[in-house]
């Protein structure tokens, strides 16, 4: 008879431990979590107030609209931000352009020796690793020479050769998980190795292609580094225009925090139409990588 109660007891407590261990788990991911969110809400909090209340941030505040419309109603903000479209929309299509020939051709085309798709292989994956600072400064000298930072054309050749190597390194696992019974049948039915790519192998790997060419639209879209030392007044890209809210005189925090909010609701809301195939395409990319 005394054993029932102590059984008891013990599963009470193993049930109280599981219960504390779960609590102290959610505080720790909502901490974690709010603390990772800060930053953003304190960038769109700061938008709605004027410079002089976002130097010394407060919780409660009178919002205005003032400094977003000071931001909208900046004429020169509008060719930033169409630079930055013309970068992406052209950018990504050109990776794509690239990427998906060279992706495809890596995993099936067969070269005299056979570890030569590997090592190819490998060269793109060792340039994603290259930091863009390290070459700099030969890009700019090579700019110059050709007369390219005053056009949108050079930015474009610099984010195609930067890029270009992530669509292959995402585009590879795909394509190594479409079967090869099916492109050999293909072949026996007399498809040229064109068709082999575009009419069988592309609607396999559709979700592959959209998370590589969302995630190359996104790196485009958020850089800074090239756009800021390879380009003019004309052609520079909306992160450069968000650069000027920091002179000489000190910070425009709540000029900054305004832009910001512009530069990231096109990346959020695409990112959030497009939630689903983007985590699947790259959950599965990395399984299959």
């Amino acid at each position: 008879m005394e054993r029932i109660p102590t059984i008891h007891k013990m599963r009470r407590s193993r049930a109280t431990r599981k219960r504390i261990k779960l609590i102290a788990l959610t505080v720790v991911i909502f901490a974690v979590a709010i603390a990772y969110f800060s930053p953003v809400l304190y960038m769109f909090l700061s938008a709605f107030k004027t410079e002089f209340q976002a130097v010394s941030p407060r919780l409660f505040f009178n919002p205005t609209f003032d400094t977003i419309r000071k931001v909208l109603s900046d004429p020169s903000m509008y060719g930033y931000l169409r630079n930055s479209l013309i970068q992406v929309l052209f950018g990504t299509s050109l990776c794509l352009a690239l990427g998906i020939p060279a992706a495809f051709i890596l995993v099936f085309g067969k070269f005299r020796k056979k570890t030569t798709n590997e090592s190819i292989y490998l060269w793109f994956i060792t340039t994603i690793l290259l930091p863009p600072v390290a070459v700099i400064i030969p890009l700019y000298l090579w700019f110059q020479a050709f007369d390219l930072i005053k056009t949108p054309a050079g930015l474009l050749i610099a984010y195609v050769g930067f890029h270009t190597p992530i669509v292959v390194w995402m585009l590879h696992s795909f394509f190594a998980d479409v079967p090869v019974e099916i492109i050999e049948a293909s072949e026996i039915d007399g498809c040229t190795r064109f068709q082999h790519m575009v009419r069988i192998a592309l609607p396999l790997v559709r979700t592959g292609i959209l998370s590589a060419g969302l995630l190359v639209a996104v790196f485009i879209w958020n850089e800074f580094l090239l756009a800021f030392n390879l380009t003019g007044i004309t052609t520079a890209t909306l992160p450069v225009y968000m650069a000027r809210f920091r002179e000489q005189q000190g910070m425009f925090v709540a000029q900054l925090s305004a832009s910001s909010i512009i530069a990231v609701l096109p990346a959020v809301i695409l990112g959030w139409m497009t939630q689903k195939s983007l985590v699947k395409g790259l959950t599965l990319g990395a399984v299959k990588g």
